[in-house]
């Protein structure tokens, strides 16, 4: 009898089942446009939280940081749009249908952009803030056409004069319209 109950007690065995997913953990990572960290104020920028799951398994995406600069909350993806340089941080929590908890984070360096203003006096076109921007490119169009800085505020041809202006980061700022009869 004893021989059986020490048999019996080694046969016993232990089943023990692991979720794959649950057993490598949920991971997130905030992508941004071609991986970059740099952009230009008034630019349109995209951060997307990947997951190693479907996000059909992410039952809660929420977002920190400078919330005024969002234009539109997607749940993973969030669409910014900030109007003046400055750094700017952004985390993403997200829980799945486990409880798992994951998050991530990204800085971003929004880069100023300078918008030179036009102002037509007696009839010359004169671009204010010019001489405040040092380093910036000046580009000048009469409608689609460029022209050099002279032609520009002579104001004598007909049309709808702005200016471009490029910083050396290569933020790029178009003017107010000025429309000569």
């Amino acid at each position: 009898m004893r021989n059986f109950i020490s048999f019996i007690a080694i046969t016993i065995s232990l089943t023990l089942s692991i979720n794959p997913s649950n057993a490598q953990g949920l991971t997130v990572k905030v992508i941004t446009p071609n991986n970059k960290t740099d952009f230009c104020a008034n630019q349109p920028i995209t951060l997307v939280a990947q997951t190693d799951m479907g996000t059909d398994e992410v039952i809660n995406f929420k977002w920190e940081g400078d919330l005024s600069i969002v234009e539109k909350n997607l749940g993973n993806i969030l669409i910014l749009k900030p109007n003046s340089k400055g750094i700017y941080t952004f985390t993403v929590f997200i829980k799945d249908n486990e409880g798992n908890e994951a998050s991530s984070s990204v800085t971003i360096n929004v880069k100023p952009i300078f918008k030179p203003i036009l102002k037509l006096k007696n009839n010359r076109i004169e671009v204010e803030a010019k001489r405040n921007l040092p380093g910036c490119n000046f580009s000048y169009y009469i409608g689609n056409q460029m022209v050099n800085e002279d032609t520009f505020t002579k104001a004598k041809q007909p049309g709808k004069y702005y200016v471009l202006t490029t910083t050396p980061d290569g933020c790029t700022a178009s003017s107010n319209m000025v429309e000569i009869q």
